[in-house]
């Protein structure tokens, strides 16, 4: 069974689409709407410089990777409505089981791909939908998890580092715009507490760093430009022989972007995992996330604003997603899953379908 050495230790990050919308100094008079597709983030900038009349708008794109589960790894709210937690990156089996009596070095190889399509948007400052808009992103994920020796606070000490490939697809307005490269790095160290057989918890300090490429004056960037860091709390539980609940919780604190002088606002994210064992190597389920901001998306040191007013909701986004999964367990410990889910309730970000699909195969030294 895979529960055994269950891969992950925390998730890897994507984004999340979130939707921000400020105004920036008279003498610009140029207004940003940030936006994330499937966790990597997009910007629409609306500038009326000189000429009042003549309205140019740029589409910035931006991806950026977070993560943990079994590390945590994928937006629209922030800026950009970018951030970095990378919603529903890990589903079955976010920790191992077992923990205690896992040898005492192994080390997991993940792969991740990561298709993420959208063509609805909603901005609360503009007054809800935005027309003519599709977003699409594929992101190819390489994460690397350590489980060592050492123990402490009672449990042990493991770590994971995600690095991101990844490809952006945007039209929006009648502009267009492609990028794709190296995303932003994430690294966390976690401790896993082995509370029995059927129950493992695990808390990390998930930190995403600014690795990709960024530019005030490109529409397209593989970097969001600041850094994240983000408490984490997850467990993986079989209530029953045939049945196992994996979930992940994050709380993301982001620094302020200092070419825009733009601070996303905090976020409070889960994701959740359901599953039931058709067969020894065959299991179904559901899986999802829900991403809800909690503070205001701040530039120039305050509210973001749209007309000279600050926005009413602060730019705050959020969204509820859920779907099927599938996963398989081969060469003993190995092991594939392929998971879809669908957007809901959105707010202040982009609104579409996520697919995940993931390879992991732990080696024990």
């Amino acid at each position: 069974m895979s529960k055994e050495v269950s891969t992950g230790f925390g998730d890897c990050p994507q984004k999340s689409p979130y939707v921000a919308a400020n105004t920036l100094p008279a003498k610009a008079r140029t207004a940003y709407f940030y936006a994330t597709a499937g966790g990597w983030p997009l910007t629409i900038i609306m500038s009326t410089h000189m000429n009042p009349t003549r309205t140019r708008f740029c589409l910035r794109l931006a991806v950026s990777l977070a993560g943990v589960s079994a590390i945590h790894l994928p937006a629209l709210a922030t800026e950009a409505g970018v951030d970095n937690i990378g919603t529903g990156t890990d589903g079955f089996f976010m920790l191992p089981l077992e923990v205690d009596s896992l040898p005492d070095n192994m080390v997991a190889f993940n792969i991740y791909y990561n298709h993420y399509k959208s063509r609805k948007l909603n901005i609360s400052s503009l007054g809800g939908k935005v027309p003519n808009i599709e977003i699409e992103s594929t992101a190819v994920i390489p994460r690397l998890d350590y489980l060592s020796p050492l123990r402490i606070f009672g449990g042990r000490l493991a770590g994971y580092i995600a690095q991101p490939w990844l490809k952006q697809e945007v039209s929006v307005f009648g502009l267009q715009d492609t990028r794709e490269g190296m995303g932003d790095t994430t690294i966390a160290p976690i401790i896993l507490w082995d509370m029995g057989k059927n129950l493992t918890l695990g808390a990390a300090v998930e930190i995403t760093v600014p690795t990709g490429e960024y530019s005030t004056d490109r529409l397209a960037n593989t970097s969001n430009n600041f850094y994240t860091y983000k408490p984490l709390f997850s467990f993986t539980w079989l209530p029953t022989e045939r049945t196992e609940v994996s979930m992940k919780t994050t709380y993301s604190f982001n620094e302020k972007n200092k070419d825009t002088d733009y601070k996303s606002g905090q976020i409070f994210h889960f994701d959740y995992s359901a599953s039931y064992k058709i067969t020894d190597d065959l299991m179904l389920g559901i899986n999802g996330y829900y991403l809800k901001q909690t503070t205001d998306d701040k530039q120039f040191g305050r509210t973001v604003q749209f007309n000279g007013e600050d926005v009413n909701d602060g730019v705050r986004g959020q969204v509820f997603a859920i779907g099927p999964a599938l996963h398989w367990t081969f060469l003993k410990y190995a092991s594939a899953e392929i998971r879809w889910a669908k957007e809901f309730d959105v707010e202040n970000r982009p609104e579409g379908e996520m697919l995940w699909a993931k390879v992991s195969i732990p080696y024990a030294f």
